[in-house]
Formats: C-alpha cells, structure tokens, sequence
C-alpha cells in the first residue's frame, strides 16, 4: 500500500526492483493503488487523475464517446516521456497527447461535428422527399454514397 504524505506531496511506494521509492505527486493524481502499483516495477509508477468523460445523449442513453485522463510516468524511459500528458481513450485504446495533440484532436472532432450536421441536412431531405411519397422509396437517396460517404 502505498504510504501518502500530503503535507510535501510526495508517496512511497514499495517497488519489487528498487524498494521503497518515493516521488512527488502531482496534487491532481487519484493516488489510487492502480496507478502506483505497490509491489510492482519502479517504471510502472504512474500519476493519473480521474476520468473525464465525454458524452452524448441519445434516444438509448449517454455513452461515453471519449475518455480523458492526465497521466505523468516518472520513470519510463518510452515517449511521452516524464512530463505530464493526457491520455484519451478511443476505440478501446489509450493514446497518449500532448497540448498540441490534443489541440489537433479538437480541430478533428469540429471537422467531424461539421460533417453530422451535413449528413443531418441531408437527412431532412431525405424525410422530407419520403413524406411527399407517401412512403415510396425517395428519388433523393444517393446509394452510392453508403456510410463512409
């Protein structure tokens, strides 16, 4: 278990390759014992904060789209390397960003808002051409521009 001081903001944690290692914790990190795996490697310690979870409502319910979380490794010797990063899950995985990433990141997600709202015009079209009908097939359908687009 890992042993807090909060005063200096530091934690020891026992580690199976160097014993007792004591770090700085970010005041953000959970602290939580997933993060400092006591018992483990001195490389896998890990500073985390909470989830930020990103949302949509819909007609099921609110899924979460995206997951965030800060996350600083001060002893691993991979990229990001010892500074703090967020790391965002998508699709089932962690990726690791910097400011800049995760700048990019937002420019791609309006890039991709810009398209719903697009296939949401051609939605309407497409209600509104079935409405005329009275239910036949619309002429305004375009099958060759399936989901991807």
């Amino acid at each position: 278990m890992p042993d807090h001081d909060n005063s200096s903001r530091t934690v020891t944690v026992p580690t199976c390759d160097h014993g007792p290692v004591t770090v700085w914790e970010p005041d953000w990190c959970t602290g939580s014992e997933t993060e400092h795996q006591p018992g483990g490697y001195r490389v896998d310690i890990t500073h985390a904060s909470p989830d930020y979870e990103f949302t949509v409502s819909t007609s099921r319910g609110t899924p979460v789209v995206l997951r965030a979380c800060f996350e600083q490794r001060p002893f691993t010797e991979r990229p990001p390397g010892h500074v703090p990063f967020m790391n965002v899950e998508m699709d089932g995985d962690w990726h690791p960003h910097s400011s800049d990433d995760l700048r990019r990141l937002s420019e791609s997600l309006t890039a991709h808002a810009d398209r719903l709202r697009e296939l949401a015009d051609r939605l309407d079209g497409l209600t509104n051409a079935f409405d005329a009908t009275k239910g036949t097939t619309p002429s305004a359908a375009n099958p060759k521009k399936g989901r991807g687009g």
